[in-house]
This record gives C-alpha cells, structure tokens and sequence, in this order.
C-alpha cells in the first residue's frame, strides 16, 4: 500500500486553502485563526474532496482508480491544527488507503 508522502499532502493542503484564503510564503507557519467557521468547512470539505480524487498511486509508481486516499475528518478537525504544518503532519499521519 503506497500513502501520500509529505510534499504531496502538502500540496494538497496549499491548494485546499487556496479555495479560500491568500497565502503567505511560509504556509506551513500560518494558522487557522483568521478564519470563520465556514471558511473553515468549506477547507475540510475541499481537503477531503481532493484526497479523494487523487489517482491512487500503486507501490511500482503506477496508479489506478482501483482505491482512493482517504481521511477521517470532523466539523472539529481543525481545532486539532494550530498551525498548517500541524494540518499537513496530520494528514501524512492519519491517511487512509479505500478499495472500492
């Protein structure tokens, strides 16, 4: 089973945000605390939408639409997060592999 590795969740961490914010330079220092709550939803909604669209990408580098990389979030998740960094270490950490 081939998981996202950091710079790959990273990216899709920066473009989530990008739905809804401008980013500085430094992302991964950046926190959540200027967002309101649906700013913040529709950023876990759009993170989950774009694991789950990834290709998932098989051990010999290949992919396939056979399974799809997966998180379990809350309304609550990013309360978990005080900075971006900590967003993109969670989710290198807690991605999930679904076979459909």
């Amino acid at each position: 089973m081939a998981l996202l590795n950091r710079d790959q969740v990273k990216a899709v961490v920066t473009d989530s945000l990008k739905v809804i914010a401008d980013l500085p330079d430094d992302v991964e220092s950046s926190t959540f605390a200027n967002l309101n709550d649906e700013q913040k939803q529709i950023f876990l909604k759009t993170l989950k939408d774009k694991l789950n669209e990834l290709l998932y990408i098989k051990d010999d580098g290949t992919t396939t639409d056979d399974a799809y990389y997966d998180v379990d979030l809350t309304p609550d998740s990013i309360d978990l997060w005080p900075t971006v960094k900590d967003c993109i270490d969670w989710v290198v950490e807690n991605q999930n592999v679904v076979y459909r």
